[in-house]
């Protein structure tokens, strides 16, 4: 049951980074009129209809990981990680505060894309929460491969 909650927690990231990876393209670098390059099809979405995926997302896998943190917890950290890469068991540490801080920061950035709000704080605050969005995705990927599956 772990493995499975562990695949879907996984695809919901995925999901969550090209969300927000495409929202963010397209709030700092919007796409030229009359180019038909890739680079301009990967630029030229809307990004405010991203923001309900960003959101439902974001506490899906938030959910899943958390449903995933004791048995970790418990049985990996204290026989592993502790003993042979400490540093893996500090990575994951920041990545569960990474993690608070965006759940916390989501109402904000809701209200923020809920209406025609200011391009700062659209822009600020989906940065912020890519950036911690790939943050944990990358140091998941470490801290499992640091264990095995």
């Amino acid at each position: 049951m772990r493995v499975l909650l562990l695949l879907v927690h996984g695809l919901s990231a995925v999901l969550l980074l090209g969300a927000l990876t495409h929202q963010a393209i397209a709030l700092w670098w919007p796409a030229p009129r009359g180019s038909a390059a890739f680079a301009r099809a990967l630029r030229a979405v809307h990004p405010e209809r991203y923001a309900k995926a960003v959101v439902v997302l974001f506490v899906i896998t938030a959910f899943l990981g958390g449903c995933l943190y004791p048995p970790f917890r418990v049985l990996v950290r204290a026989h592993y990680l502790d003993a042979h890469a400490p540093w893996a068991t500090w990575l994951f540490e920041m990545k569960e505060h990474a993690a608070a801080v965006g759940l916390a920061v989501l109402p904000s950035y809701w209200i923020a894309w809920r209406g025609p709000g200011p391009p700062a704080s659209q822009r600020s605050l989906t940065t912020f929460l890519t950036v911690i969005a790939w943050w944990n995705f990358v140091v998941g990927h470490l801290v499992n491969n640091a264990r095995g599956l």
